[in-house]
């Protein structure tokens, strides 16, 4: 096989066993890897009803067709569990150097199984693969944890690339955070999941390189394309100087930007936030540069914290949706705090996005006397209170008091106790706290948000630009009509990008059409024609969908907080907006191929090669009653 090595590194935590497995080329060809690869693995082993922190669940560390191969931006990887959040199919992504490192060692992934009864770790050196005791590890903090595995392994010709959880991920927190390179894959309690099986860190050293179909025309078009990228002013300047903070202020003039809990209102602030003044403050004029592997953007940049505790240690970022919502979304607007509070959190291994969320909700909840000292943690929980943000933070890190523990685990488990009409303001879908642009502010985002199969996520598919940022393919924001279209053909096509395990940011320049499938094609010889290299991202798609529904999730699942639908932005461009989610879910399960409750048909399942699928769910008696009569 070329591009992916068909290779798959298997370890039973339980009784300690490691497990060389290939996979057939044919899986390889129909589900390339990443996403794509991970749901059908979770949806064949991942039983209905399966307790998401017990033994029998598994995570999968998978890496897609371009991950490690010379293709502009292919480092990323995708941790992939049923998510302990949301109950439902979880993928997180991160960028950064140990996937490509894992592809480096000869393997596309490692399926996690089981649980151990004492604190390990895993260490993989190409065909030498141990499973070893991380007695010494437990507590630490990712840093240190990263630090020690590599005292451990002594020198090596290049660095030994890690991948662990924090305390978070210890106690099983849901909000923990896995953490590589100081990238993470943080969205849906991927941490808790590794921490519940006892593991602390996979670590890995590789000697080899993913072999190519075509080398030859595989380096033609990179050579193109790198060329292009450094061209485009959005790849070439815009990220590549102020980082993914560089749309900050064009989403506050949207009145879209997070402030104060989602209040509707515009930060008066955002310009001490915006990507000029990381540029400035933080980052060196923007040549702080720390880019992931073979990544010409270089959106990623670096700061050297000054705080007293934390002299000379480096935080990558803070990226846009940590400012957002850890900052601007709970009332911050100092950048070196915001860095300083992800440098903490990153040890922690915890989510900046869902912490940040949490701790505006619990503010809210705090100012408008829902909640009271006694939840706090004595602790005067107010909007803007850099003190009290902080003790919230360490609170969570440290698993301190009720106020660490609301936090750790979410706005949705923080509304089980509280109650009093929280949950219609808490913003989480499924139980995964809502990314860095209000819903309000377009029907598209708002679908997008709302249906998604793994909760609230703004990169399936990334559709703000188009209501207010982008020149090009503009939407009306404020229409119904095109949205489900929009966000079925956007989200499968940024599932492709899933697939073959590409950062979204080399879409700024390259297509699908004109440049991946060349680039996919090239790795390995498939010969991909459009349409079939084009379902291998709907068919990731309605495999995850059809696992949420295997365990229950469907129409009710897909819908936002009423806040969002009864509130209406106060300022901004979006001024009066609201979201009418409702209104276009029908539409966007018919043009999907599902039915009322947003179950995949058997007829879409069958014409995407998923019998499987489509017999299960015919057994349990989920989707329509005529395919589970017939």
């Amino acid at each position: 096989m070329k591009g992916l090595s068909g290779r798959l590194i298997r370890v039973n935590l339980t009784d300690g066993s490691v497990n060389i497995e290939d996979y057939d080329e044919g899986d390889a060809r129909k589900y390339l890897g990443g996403k794509g690869l991970a749901a059908y693995y979770a949806f064949k082993e991942i039983k209905r009803g399966t307790d998401p922190l017990g033994p029998d669940n598994k995570l999968y560390l998978f890496t897609g067709t371009l991950t490690g191969t010379p293709a502009p931006l292919g480092n990323r990887t995708v941790a992939a569990t049923k998510s302990p959040s949301t109950g439902t199919f979880t993928d997180s992504y991160m960028g950064g150097f140990w996937g490509p490192e894992l592809r480096f060692a000869g393997y596309d992934g490692v399926i996690l199984e089981g649980a151990s009864a004492e604190p390990v770790r895993i260490h993989i050196q190409d065909d030498d693969i141990r499973l070893l005791s991380a007695r010494n590890l437990w507590g630490m903090d990712t840093w240190q944890t990263e630090a020690e595995i590599k005292k451990l392994h002594g020198p090596t010709k290049k660095p030994i690339k890690v991948l662990s959880i924090g305390p978070a991920g210890e106690r099983k927190d849901l909000l923990a955070a896995i953490i590589a390179d100081a990238r993470a894959a943080a969205r849906g309690g991927v941490g808790a999941v590794m921490g519940s099986k006892n593991l602390k860190a996979v670590s890995v050293l590789g000697s080899k390189r993913p072999q190519l179909h075509d080398p030859k025309t595989m380096m033609g078009l990179v050579k193109e394309q790198n060329a292009r990228l450094n061209k485009n002013p959005v790849t070439s300047d815009a990220l590549r100087l102020r980082g993914t903070p560089n749309i900050l202020l064009g989403v506050n003039a949207a009145g879209a930007l997070p402030y104060n809990d989602f209040s509707g209102e515009m930060n008066p602030e955002a310009d001490r936030i915006d990507g000029d003044a990381l540029k400035t403050v933080l980052w060196n004029d923007g040549k702080n540069w720390h880019p992931c592997w073979n990544c010409t953007v270089k959106c990623t940049h670096f700061h050297v914290l000054e705080q007293p505790g934390f002299e000379g240690k480096i935080d990558d970022g803070p990226e846009y949706e940590t400012v957002g919502l850890l900052g601007s979304n709970c009332g911050i607007n100092d950048p070196k705090a915001i860095s300083l509070a992800d440098y903490i959190l990153d040890g922690y291994g915890l989510d900046t996005m869902s912490v940040g969320d949490t701790i505006a909700f619990l503010m809210d909840c705090y100012e408008k006397g829902l909640i009271g000292k006694d939840m706090t943690n004595d602790v005067d929980l107010r909007f803007g209170s850099v003190d009290a943000w902080m003790a919230a933070i360490n609170a969570a890190g440290r698993g301190e008091g009720t106020l660490g523990r609301l936090v750790a685990n979410g706005c949705l488990r923080a509304t089980e106790e509280i109650g009093k009409g929280s949950m219609d303001f808490a913003p989480q879908v499924k139980g995964m706290e809502i990314p860095s642009y209000d819903p309000r502010s377009g029907e598209g985002t708002a679908l997008s948000y709302a249906r998604c199969e793994r909760g609230a996520d703004h990169l399936k598919p990334w559709v703000f630009n188009k209501e207010w940022l982008s020149s090009a393919e503009r939407t009306d924001p404020f229409t119904t009509e095109d949205k489900p279209s929009l966000i079925k053909r956007e989200n499968e096509g940024s599932a492709v990008l899933d697939c073959l395990c590409v950062c979204r940011f080399a879409g700024n320049e390259l297509s699908l059409e004109g440049d991946f499938i060349l680039l996919a094609n090239a790795a390995t010889g498939f010969n991909y024609q459009w349409h079939e290299f084009w379902e291998t991202g709907e068919r990731s798609i309605n495999i995850a969908r059809a696992f949420g529904a295997r365990e229950g999730l469907g129409r009710a699942q897909d819908s936002l907080p009423k806040k969002f639908s009864t509130e209406p932005l106060k300022e901004g461009m979006a001024k009066g907006g609201m979201a009418h989610v409702e209104k276009m879910l029908s539409k966007y399960y018919e043009l999907c191929g599902w039915d009322e409750n947003g179950v995949p048909g058997p007829q879409k399942l069958r014409e995407l090669g998923l019998d499987f699928v489509a017999d299960e769910l015919r057994a349990a008696g989920i989707g329509p009653e005529e395919a589970r009569a017939a």
